[in-house]
C-alpha cells in the first residue's frame, strides 16, 4: 500500500495534479447491437458511473458533467450506481436533483451500486434497503429509470430498445435471471450492472452489452488482504471495453465523481457510445470460460 501511494504521487503525475485536478475522459465507442433496427441506428447514449455525491465531492463539481452530457446531445443517459458514497438522505436529494438538469431525447436509465445501499464491502457494513429505496424514490422524482432486477423496452416506429439493470453485486440482492427474463431475446438487450463481476451472468442470458463501473479504472492488487477488503471475482475487468462472445460486451467506465485522480489512465469518464447494427464475428476463446464461470 505505501508503495502504491508513493507511485501514485511521486512517480504517476504529481505535477499534474494542481492544474488539472478533474480533467475528463470524453471516450468515444461504438456499440454494435444484434438485431438493432433501423430507427435506433446512430443514437448516442451517455454513460455516466460512480458519482459519489457527498462531503467530497460537491453538486458544483457534479454539475460541470451533466453540462457536458448535455452538450452531447444524446438520446439515453445510462448511471451505472454509487450515487452517493454514505447513506445520507441530504446527499441522495443532491446527487438526484444534479439528475434532474440531464437533457435526453428518449430516457435515463440507471442501477443501483454498492455505495447506495449504505454498503460499502459485503463483510463489513449492513445492508439497508430502505436507505436504497429512498434514493430510488428521489431519482424517480428527477426523472431517473432506476432498474432493480428488472427490464424495459423502448420503441421508434417498429424498432424496440431494451434496458436491464441488475441489483448491486455485493448486495446479495442481485438477480440476473429474475432481471433478464422478460426481455424479448428477439430485440438488442443492454444491461447495466456497477459491479462488473455481474457481467457475464447477464451476457450468458443474453445481454448484447453490459455497462459497469466500480473499478474507478484501477486494477485490484492480487494479494489476500485485497481480496478481503475488495473482493474481486474477475480481476481483469479494470476499465474500458472487453468481449465476453459472439455479440456480446461489457464497457467499464472510470466514473466521475471520487477524488481527484492524478494519474492519466485513471482521468474521470463520460463514455459516448454510437449504436449500430452488429455484424457477425469469430468466437474469442475466452467466451466459453466466462460462460461456465457465470452459470
Amino acid at each position: 500500500m505505501v508503495w502504491r501511494a508513493a507511485n501514485t504521487c511521486m512517480l504517476g503525475g504529481l505535477i499534474a495534479w494542481p492544474f488539472e485536478p478533474d480533467w475528463v475522459r470524453i471516450q468515444r465507442q461504438s456499440m454494435p447491437l444484434t438485431g438493432l433496427g433501423w430507427e435506433f441506428e446512430g443514437a448516442r447514449l451517455a454513460h455516466l458511473s460512480d458519482l459519489h455525491c457527498g462531503t467530497l465531492v460537491r453538486t458544483k463539481h457534479l454539475h460541470r458533467y451533466v453540462d457536458i452530457v448535455n452538450s452531447l446531445d444524446v438520446d439515453f443517459v445510462a448511471v451505472t450506481g454509487d450515487f452517493i458514497t454514505t447513506a445520507s438522505r441530504r446527499h441522495a436529494r443532491a446527487a438526484a436533483g444534479v439528475l434532474r438538469h440531464l437533457c435526453v431525447r428518449t430516457a435515463v436509465v440507471a442501477c443501483l451500486g454498492n455505495h447506495d445501499y449504505g454498503l460499502w464491502h459485503p463483510r463489513m457494513a449492513a445492508w439497508d434497503a430502505g436507505r436504497a429505496d429512498f434514493l430510488c424514490d428521489e431519482l424517480a422524482h428527477a426523472g431517473v429509470i432506476v432498474l432493480r432486477n428488472r427490464s424495459r423496452a423502448f420503441s421508434r416506429g417498429q424498432s424496440v430498445l431494451q434496458f436491464v439493470g441488475v441489483e448491486d453485486y455485493w448486495s446479495a440482492k442481485c438477480d440476473p435471471q429474475a432481471a433478464m427474463e422478460p426481455a424479448d431475446r428477439d430485440w438488442p438487450i443492454i444491461a447495466l450492472a456497477h459491479n462488473p463481476d455481474a457481467a457475464p451472468a447477464l451476457a450468458v442470458r443474453g445481454a448484447n452489452w453490459v455497462l459497469s463501473g466500480h473499478t474507478h479504472g484501477q486494477a485490484t492488487p492480487n494479494s489476500r488482504f485485497w481480496d478481503v477488503v475488495y473482493p474481486t471475482r474477475y480481476k481483469e475487468f479494470v476499465a474500458g471495453h472487453y468481449r465476453l462472445g459472439p455479440g456480446r460486451h461489457l464497457y467499464v467506465n472510470r466514473g466521475i465523481g471520487n477524488t481527484p485522480r492524478v494519474r492519466g489512465e485513471h482521468r474521470p469518464e463520460i463514455t459516448l457510445l454510437t449504436l449500430g447494427a452488429a455484424t457477425p464475428g469469430p468466437q474469442r476463446p475466452r467466451a466459453e470460460q466466462y460462460a461456465a464461470a457465470a452459470m
